[in-house]
């Protein structure tokens, strides 16, 4: 298997510096598993890796996608298994907080019913009429497994989510659940922290991404890219916009996506505590020993084989 192991865990956890040790270590390339570091030109505020990053270590699935397209589990898992198709002796490490992709790359992806244009027309037009926090709401009223992996503000998997309950009669977690075509288990390294030290993590970076020049990527982007586009969904960038518009403050902006990111990161933790068959490794330990026992375990493995 071209695929050494998968290293998850919430955003701000850190896993960029495990990862790209790891990978110098056993001469890996990287294929990211965080469904907003796809797009173009939303560098900063996704945390894609940096041109250092980059030349230390082959990313793939990282800033390739036009800002105005939609990319599927579905294309997730092609993508993979094209590459691994294409380089059958390179070895690869997963790394990203999008547990749903690991999931349906191990266990396959559900085959998803279709949806007829009648019930499509009735999910659209209770979004328009009544906004997306209660579209959100609505979803976690009838299926709240589904809520807890979904952002409020990701109108796209909402709306699935919506429409195929209404269109089946049944929850969207349990039509996902009927998987098909995954490529098996894979040795994973559940990446965890204190709360208390993840969350400082967080507002920390965000701190950081300000420095970085977030504000100006985004007042960049908003002349070259539709408001309607996919890529804006990704956390914070549409508060910027509403920033230079003068309706938010650069304070506000900040804590906002600090608020909005811890309690992403609380979602990524029951995902990986509950859906992902891990082992952990507290990254509180320092990273000089939660190196030396993935190395230790990931040996171990290729022993046992």
């Amino acid at each position: 298997m071209p695929i050494l192991c998968a290293l998850v865990g919430a955003t701000g956890v850190g896993k960029t510096n495990l990862s790209l040790a790891l990978a110098q270590e056993f001469h890996a390339e990287i294929i990211s598993m965080d469904s907003r570091q796809i797009y173009r030109g939303f560098c900063i505020g996704t945390a894609q890796p940096t041109e250092g990053e980059l030349k230390k270590v082959k990313h793939h699935l990282v800033d390739f996608l036009s800002p105005t397209e939609n990319f599927s589990v579905g294309e997730f898992i092609r993508n993979v298994k094209e590459l691994l198709a294409k380089n059958p002796t390179t070895p690869y490490i997963l790394v990203g907080g999008t547990g749903m992709y690991l999931q349906a790359l191990t266990e396959g992806i559900a085959e998803i019913p279709q949806v007829s244009s009648e019930v499509r027309e009735t999910a659209e037009k209770f979004l328009q009429e009544n906004g997306i926090l209660a579209l959100y709401e609505k979803v976690k009223e009838i299926d709240s497994e589904s809520a807890m992996k979904i952002l409020p503000q990701d109108k796209q998997r909402l709306l699935r989510a919506y429409e195929v309950t209404l269109q089946t009669g049944r929850k969207f977690s349990e039509v996902r659940k009927e998987r098909c075509g995954g490529i098996g288990k894979i040795p994973t390294f559940w990446l965890n922290r204190s709360r208390e030290i993840l969350y400082k993590r967080i507002d920390e970076r965000v701190q950081k991404m300000v420095e970085l020049g977030w504000k100006n990527e985004v007042e960049n982007l908003v002349a070259t890219v539709p408001e309607n586009a996919p890529a804006w969904q990704s956390l914070g960038y549409r508060e910027w916009v509403e920033c230079l518009r003068g309706k938010i403050s650069e304070a506000e902006v900040i804590a906002c996506v600090q608020q909005g990111t811890r309690h992403y990161a609380k979602r990524q933790l029951t995902w990986f505590r509950h859906q992902t068959e891990s082992s952990e490794i507290n990254l509180d330990a320092g990273f000089e020993n939660c190196f030396a026992t993935i190395c230790d375990s990931f040996n171990s493995i290729c022993a046992g084989n």
